[in-house]
C-alpha cells in the first residue's frame, strides 16, 4: 500500500503514520501463517507456495466495547497471502483508515474462504471437504497506535489424506473404488464472536476424486488416493473408515498413535496396505504440523 507524503512522529509513546493529527492514518496489516507448511497436495490445501485471497472486517469501538456480533464498520479484502507468510505486508481492497479520534480503536478479523458478515458470523460452500478454512483472530489498532499489526492465520481443521498399497495375496489389477470416512464433519462457516469454525452435522464423506480407475501396486510405496479433506478435529484417536475395492469392501478403522485426539492444524496421511481378504494400516502425520501415527486392521 503506497502512503506518499508521511513520516513517524511520536506522541505520548504512541506512534502515529500521519504528518500532523488532522490527516488520516491508512491502515496497515501484515499476514502470517503458524509455520512452514508441506507443498501442496490440491490446489484447496493452502500451503507450500499456494495464495489465498482472505475477507477482513473492521468494529469501530472504545477499547473493551468491542462488539462482534453488531455489523462491522466496514469489510475489506486482501489478496495473495501466502501459505508461508510471516509478517507478509498485505494490502486491504478497499483502503481504510483509523477513526480520527484515538480513543475509537479498531478491532479486525481476518478469515479464509472471503464471505461476508452477518451477525458475528460467516458462512461458505463445502460440499466435499476440500475447504481449507483458516482464520485470524482479533487485532486492533487506532490513529496513534497502528505499527505492527500481524493477522495470525491457523488451521482449525484436520487435515486427512490417504495412500494405497499392495499387499500380499492381492488380486492382480484391484482398482479402488471408494474411501469413505464415517461421521465426518465438514467446515462450513465462521462465528467471529467466538474465533470458531462452524461445521455442518455428522455425515458419511467420500473422499473425491476416487473413480476407480487406480490400480493397487502400481508404485512399491503405494499411491495417493483421492484428495486430501478437512474436517473436524475428532475426540479420541481412531476414525472409522468403509473402504470398497473391486474384489471386497471392508469396515476398517485406523488409529492414530501419539495423540489422544486428532489435532487442530496436523495433516494426517493414512496408508491402507490391501492384501485380498483385510487391509493393513499405518499412519503418519505430516505438516502442517509435525507427528506421527501407526495403525493396524485385521
Amino acid at each position: 500500500m503506497a502512503l506518499s507524503g508521511l513520516v513517524a512522529c511520536s506522541n505520548e509513546n504512541k506512534t502515529n503514520t500521519g504528518s500532523n493529527t488532522d490527516e488520516d492514518v491508512f491502515i496497515r496489516l501484515s499476514a502470517g501463517m503458524p509455520s512452514a507448511t508441506a507443498n501442496p497436495d490440491s490446489k484447496a490445501v493452502i500451503s507450500g507456495n499456494a495464495t489465498f485471497t482472505a475477507s477482513v472486517a473492521g468494529w469501530e469501538a472504545l477499547a473493551g466495547e468491542e462488539d462482534y456480533s453488531a455489523s462491522p464498520t466496514w469489510e475489506a479484502s486482501i489478496a495473495d497471502i501466502q501459505a508461508e507468510a510471516n509478517q507478509q505486508s498485505v494490502a486491504l481492497n478497499p483502503s481504510q483508515v483509523y477513526n480520527a479520534d484515538d480513543d475509537i480503536k479498531t478491532y479486525m478479523k481476518a478469515w479464509y474462504p472471503t464471505g461476508n458478515v452477518e451477525a458475528g458470523k460467516v458462512a461458505f460452500a463445502n460440499t466435499d471437504g476440500t475447504v481449507d478454512a483458516l482464520l485470524a483472530g482479533a487485532v486492533s489498532g487506532s490513529k496513534w497506535d497502528n505499527e505492527g499489526k500481524v493477522l495470525q492465520f491457523t488451521h482449525p481443521a484436520t487435515q486427512i489424506k490417504f495412500i494405497v498399497k499392495e499387499g500380499s495375496g492381492l488380486a492382480a489389477n484391484t482398482t479402488i473404488e471408494r474411501i469413505t470416512i464415517i461421521d465426518a464433519e465438514l467446515p462450513t462457516g465462521f462465528d467471529l464472536t467466538s474465533d470458531v469454525v462452524t461445521y455442518a452435522a455428522k455425515a458419511n464423506l467420500d473422499i473425491p476424486g476416487i473413480d476407480g480407475s487406480l490400480v493397487i501396486g502400481t508404485t512399491e510405496t503405494g499411491d495417493r488416493a483421492g484428495e486430501p479433506v478437512m474436517i473436524r478435529p475428532m475426540s479420541g484417536n481412531t476414525l472409522a473408515l468403509e473402504v470398497e475395492t473391486s474384489t471386497a469392501t471392508f469396515d476398517v478403522t485406523a488409529t492414530i498413535d501419539g495423540d489422544a485426539d486428532f489435532v487442530a492444524g496436523k495433516a494426517y496421511t493414512i496408508t491402507l496396505t490391501f492384501m485380498q481378504s483385510d487391509i493393513e494400516l499405518s499412519a503418519t502425520v505430516t505438516p502442517w504440523t509435525e507427528g506421527t501415527g501407526s495403525g493396524q486392521v485385521e
